[in-house]
């Protein structure tokens, strides 16, 4: 009697052909525009050819989709435990984890945030963040979750810019230093409509 239980088959061959497709994208990134990189260059490097290419990838942006998802599902176990407040607090902590995540392959999640069309991962952090945080909050805040929701992705918006502004310059500055100024903005915006909510304004 067959075993259901049986674990899946690891194909050796599949995971060898995405790395090589992947350590060839993280090269070709290194020496030419984002845009420039053809699914020919990435197929050249890797030793394949295109038809081997297509069965693993849809196109160039669906190997950078994918190394986005791994960064925000690495960032999001970081993030486990923490509370909003805290991070509002002192967003050192935030930017901390995200750089430790970029670090653990710098070779690649680094370039990635450095190229242009970065807005996207941006993105996919925010809305993880956001996620957690409705989840989190939605009985026990007194704001309306539309307006927290609102405030929430201003704040992580912000934030998050910051961070790439800082990444991209040669991150030159502490990090604890751009931390300071950014925990009292967050703060004070967030304590001003709390503030407003329990008033009885309508948020």
């Amino acid at each position: 009697m067959e075993n259901v239980n049986k674990p899946e088959r690891v194909d050796l061959r599949v995971i060898k052909t995405k790395k090589a497709i992947r350590q060839t994208f993280t090269n070709l990134m290194s020496r030419k525009p984002l845009e420039e990189i053809t699914v020919s260059d990435v197929a050249s490097g890797a030793m394949i050819n295109r038809k081997t290419f297509y069965a693993h990838y849809a196109s160039i942006y669906d190997i950078i989709s994918e190394i986005e998802d791994e960064i925000v599902d690495s960032f999001q176990h970081m993030l486990e435990g923490k509370r909003f407040e805290d991070i509002l607090e002192n967003p050192y902590s935030l930017f901390r984890d995200l750089n430790q995540t970029i670090n653990n392959n710098i070779d690649l999640y680094g370039r990635l945030l450095t190229v242009s069309g970065t807005s996207n991962l941006v993105h996919k952090i925010i809305q993880m963040i956001r996620q957690q945080i409705k989840l989190t909050y939605k009985d026990e805040s007194p704001v309306e979750p539309k307006t927290l929701d609102m405030a929430v992705y201003f704040l992580l918006s912000g934030l998050l810019a910051v961070f790439t502004e800082w990444y991209n310059s040669g991150r030159t500055q502490p990090i604890e230093k751009i931390s300071e100024p950014l925990s009292l903005l967050c703060i004070d915006g967030m304590n001003g409509i709390m503030r407003a909510a329990h008033a009885g304004s309508v948020y």
